[in-house]
């Protein structure tokens, strides 16, 4: 019914005098957002002076929050400090009424030139210039289901309002899909991983743990590996607890682990995984965006 409302204009979308990118999905669990997101910064950075809005998922926090990197994730959410941690010269903010969140971004620092909403392809309310809808390769939206018989949060049909399709975390010889004739592009992760030569202990509080399990399973030598939540917030007796589970095993996270464990005492035994999407084709793919953007 809302989505009906916006298409039949009854609810109104605000359009703001700069682009507005939009990166999200329409099902549930991790799809690669924040790392398409970092791959659009570094894409970009050279022609836009940049602005990230999230909502801030998980924060204690209400309200527009500018973010620093020496804030906790509590008031920030994970992601967005996250983002802020690796390119501390882009501007990051989180408010949960996205039109606001970017006025705010306008009227404080004017030379922004680009706002790229994180996750907000169900937020309506403020009108992109372009949206990319992201979504698993090995679990496309069109053979998924409506929670709670599937993971999606809204009908397939929905996905007709993106400029386009990028199918994320992409094997080594995937076979291309194609969907209503929409424009669709492939990424693939790419680790950093760093040189351990003794026995590891991973953990990770992601949607989908057992593809950062069986990772470390491949690289190294694992000697076990516990699970959390999505989005999870360690608190020190977590860390306390991972650190006698590890024993002499070296301790591994990813990256958005990292983010809620840094400032704990013993954080300085634990190792974290850098992951990054490369778009493949980019040499196609950044002309098209920055064709459309302007």
């Amino acid at each position: 019914m809302r989505n009906l409302f916006y298409d039949t204009g009854v609810f109104k979308s605000t359009s703001l005098e700069i682009p507005i990118l939009s990166v999200g999905n329409i099902a549930v669990g991790g799809s690669g957002k924040t790392p398409i997101v970092e791959f659009l910064i570094r894409e970009l950075k050279n022609d836009y002076t940049i602005a990230v809005l999230s909502r801030g998922y998980g924060r204690k926090t209400d309200g527009f929050v500018w973010v620093e990197a020496n804030l906790s994730p509590e008031k920030t959410g994970d992601e967005p400090l996250q983002i802020k941690t690796k390119y501390n010269h882009i501007a990051v903010a989180v408010c949960e009424d996205r039109v606001a969140g970017a006025r705010r971004i306008l009227a404080e620092k004017p030379e922004i030139n680009l706002i790229i909403l994180d996750d907000a392809f169900q937020h309506r309310a403020i009108k992109p210039s372009l949206q990319l809808l992201l979504s698993v390769y090995s679990k496309p939206f069109f053979y998924d289901l409506l929670l709670p018989a599937g993971r999606l949060r809204e009908r397939r049909n929905g996905a007709q309002r993106a400029d386009a399709i990028i199918f994320t975390k992409c094997n080594e010889n995937y076979t291309p899909l194609s969907w209503e004739n929409k424009t669709i592009f492939y990424s693939k992760i790419v680790y950093q991983n760093p040189t351990i030569d003794n026995m590891v202990y991973g953990f990770s509080g992601l949607a989908d743990n057992s593809t950062f399990k069986n990772h470390l399973t491949v690289n190294y030598n694992l000697a076990g590996f516990k699970a959390y939540p999505d989005h999870y917030s360690f608190k020190q007796k977590d860390l306390d607890d991972l650190i006698t589970l590890a024993g002499s095993a070296t301790l591994v996270c990813t990256e958005k682990d990292w983010i809620k464990i840094k400032h704990l005492n013993g954080q300085e035994s634990v190792k974290h995984i850098t992951i990054f999407h490369t778009i493949e084709g980019a040499s196609d793919f950044v002309p098209w965006l920055k064709k459309h953007l302007n």
